[in-house]
Formats: structure tokens, sequence, C-alpha cells
């Protein structure tokens, strides 16, 4: 049985997951809620104080006129002694008795009250410290979700920024490849352009018989003829042998 008694755990702890995984995703919408629950408790607490407070008042002057009757007849059963009314001053004292011990119970009333009162206000000073310390917990604990809220946008946004510059990398170096390309076939058009034009103007001038100053092998050969001729000159005056 205590395999079983195990699943039975197993099941209601995984029935519970679900109920814990959405109070902490709701966290402080919960801490909210209890905060408000919180200061409402203390508003009761202190309309129960100020109630507490206004019995006691009351008592305090019921307390006081019980005390001057009592002081009255106790007066007033010295005047009848001193008039030897025996039964009229023992009338009096059983009033004055009676009123006594009213009064006793409501002055040990008035005492509870006043520890009451005294220990009522105290859990309402630890309660209102608590409770501004709540607040304070409360407000660092929004600025912090905000913060990791803002955290996971930079970290998405300079993820995406990160891909933004990469496709701009490779965009402008395939725009640099094409001018430079660009550049390459205009340079080359231009070198081929030049050449014709050279070439027409060469055939122009042959044709016109002018000397465009170019070297060809007719010229090399008058240039080497001319170098030998001297030459030639001086070995032909030498005596024979």
């Amino acid at each position: 049985m205590s395999i079983w008694r195990k699943l039975n755990t197993l099941f209601r702890a995984s029935a519970q997951e679900p109920v814990a995984r959405l109070v902490d995703a709701n966290d402080i919408r919960i801490f909210e809620q209890e905060l408000r629950d919180a200061e409402q408790a203390i508003a009761r607490s202190k309309r129960e104080l100020a109630h507490l407070m206004a019995e006691k008042k009351r008592l305090e002057q019921d307390n006081t006129g019980l005390q001057s009757a009592i002081n009255k007849r106790e007066q007033q059963a010295s005047q009848a002694l001193a008039q030897n009314e025996e039964t009229l001053a023992l009338e009096l004292a059983n009033l004055i008795a009676e009123d006594e011990a009213f009064l006793q119970r409501q002055q040990q009333q008035h005492a509870r009250l006043q520890q009451q009162e005294s220990e009522l206000r105290r859990q309402l000073r630890e309660s209102g410290r608590a409770l501004k310390h709540f607040h304070s917990e409360m407000r660092l604990a929004k600025a912090n979700r905000h913060a990791e809220q803002v955290t996971r946008q930079l970290r998405g946004h300079a993820t995406g920024l990160h891909s933004h510059m990469e496709d701009l990398n490779v965009s402008a170096d395939r725009i640099r490849a094409r001018q430079t390309e660009a550049e390459y076939v205009e340079a080359a058009l231009t070198e081929l352009d030049q050449e014709q034009r050279n070439g027409g103007l060469d055939a122009r001038l042959k044709a016109a018989g002018i000397d465009n100053g170019a070297n060809d092998g007719a010229k090399v050969l008058a240039r080497l003829r001319a170098a030998q001729a001297p030459g030639e000159h001086t070995d032909n005056s030498q005596p024979q042998p």
C-alpha cells in the first residue's frame, strides 16, 4: 500500500503544480491585492479602536458621576449619623456599598479597555510601519519586473539589430563589388576605345604618307645599315698584305 500512497501523493502534487505556476505568474497582482486587504483590515481596526476609545470615555464619565454620587451620599450619611438618624444612615450606607461595588466593576472594565486600547494602538503602529515597508517592496518588485521586461526587449532588439547590421554589411559588400566591377568594365571600355581611335589615326597617317613615329622592320634595317656604312669604308682603305 505504500507505493499507492506515494502515487496518490504524486498525483496531488502534480495537481498543485499548475496552481503554483499560476500563483508565480501573478505574484505581483496577488501581492497588490494582499496589500489592499491589509489596508482594509487596518481601517477596520482603526474603527474598532475608535469605538473602544468611545466606550472607555463613556465609562470614565459614568465612573466620575458615580464617584460624585458616592461622595454626596457619604456626606449625607455622615450628617444622618450626626443627627442620630441611624436608620437613614444605614440606608445611605447600603446605597453607597452598592454604588462602590458597581464602580469597582466599571473601573475594572475601564482598565481592560485601556489595556485593549494600548495593545490595538501598538498593533496599528506596527502594521502601519509594515505596510509602508510592503508598499516599498511592491514598488521595488514592479521596478524589477519592468527592468526584466525592458532587458528582454533590449536583448531581442539587440539580436534583431545584429541581424540588421549583418544584412547591411552583406548588402554593402555586394554594392561595393558591383561598383568595382563596373569601374573595371568602364576602364576596359575606355582602353578599347583608345586603341580603336589610335588604330584609325595610324591608318589615315599611313595613307597620307605621313610618318607617325612608329617603329617598323624597314626602319630598323635602315638604321643598322647606316651604322655599318662608315666601318665598311674604313676597312676598304687599309693596304693589302
